[in-house]
């Protein structure tokens, strides 16, 4: 009879013990939404026409000082719920505020999947500039602690904005990201300029990618180290496919997506052009178009991601940026 009384007790204990074990996770999601506009980053003598660009802030719903902050660019997929706005979110719990750029919608865009020319890094990158110029204006931010990431084409974004010749052809030689994070990038179009900021740059890559293959990451990140940047960390995730965000019991083939991992790697020469291994010339933006005649062919594997390697690649971009005082 005495031990009835004790086990209600602890059951008791036990449940109040959930309640805030939940009551903590709830708080610590807490996160305030705002949308903002701002126009992207025009160059003189260029195509490109003025962009009133649509993005999602999210802030920690409590702030005392300065935010550290980081632009999250979007990959071929478009804003996905289980990718750029879970990666906002987790930034928000760990203290850190989070751009979310939307380059499609801006520009009356879905996604470029099926479509790369439809959106060029070249655009999202400059959209990230924009963004960093808009979060240095808010006070509520740390103007040498705001970092830019992203999956696939967004890698691309965290990759190139970390670039010295880049940054020229952008003109944000006056403003600079604090750090770059990679994700799934494509790593086929190699500047023959090397030099970067110096920022730390984390490649976070997949093993099992069928759309951007991690090995040209990893001798692309060596070169850069080689170039002198030291703070370069690559971590590819064993058993990862592409956009392993998205969680499933196995990996999603899409018969119509284009697929450029048959495309021969080229240098990017200091004025834009693209130069091949066996001498072929491409001038500057001419690279989709050559791509499309010779070797982009359809059909990629996605996706299949688990709860684990999600959370273990999460708690490592977190630990990246907090390292490095965000």
């Amino acid at each position: 009879m005495r031990e009835r009384p004790r086990k209600r007790i602890g059951h008791c204990f036990a449940a109040a013990g959930l309640f805030l074990l939940t009551l903590v996770s709830e708080m610590a999601q807490a996160a305030k939404v705002e949308t903002v506009t701002f126009q992207t980053n025009i160059i003189p003598k260029t195509h490109e026409q003025p962009v009133k660009l649509i993005a999602k802030l999210y802030l920690p719903d409590k702030q005392s000082g300065p935010l550290s902050a980081v632009i999250i660019s979007p990959s071929s997929g478009g804003i996905r719920e289980e990718r750029e706005v879970y990666y906002a979110e987790e930034l928000v719990k760990a203290g850190i505020a989070a751009l979310v750029i939307d380059s499609f919608s801006s520009r009356g865009l879905a996604k470029s999947t099926h479509d790369q020319s439809l959106l060029s890094p070249w655009q999202s990158s400059n959209d990230a500039v924009a963004g960093l110029r808009w979060l240095i204006a808010d006070g509520r931010f740390k103007a040498d602690r705001i970092g830019v990431m992203g999956v696939s084409k967004g890698g691309l974004v965290a990759m190139y904005s970390a670039l010295e010749i880049r940054r020229r052809w952008m003109r944000m030689t006056d403003v600079a990201f604090a750090a770059h994070i990679p994700i799934v990038p494509e790593c086929i179009h190699v500047n023959r300029t090397l030099r970067t900021t110096g920022a730390p740059m984390f490649f976070m890559l997949a093993e099992l990618d069928h759309s951007t293959l991690p090995g040209p990451c990893v001798e692309y990140a060596g070169k850069l180290r080689e170039a002198g940047n030291a703070r370069i960390e690559v971590k590819v995730y064993k058993g990862a496919h592409h956009a392993w965000e998205k969680l499933g019991p196995k990996p999603i083939f899409d018969p119509t997506q284009q697929n450029r991992t048959s495309c021969a790697r080229f240098f990017v020469e200091d004025d834009g052009s693209f130069t091949g291994a066996d001498g072929t010339r491409i001038p500057a933006f001419g690279m989709h178009e050559w791509q499309m005649k010779n070797c982009i062919r359809l059909g990629t594997y996605c996706c299949g991601g688990t709860p684990e390697l999600k959370r273990q690649a999460t708690n490592d971009l977190i630990a990246f940026l907090k390292r490095y005082g965000f």
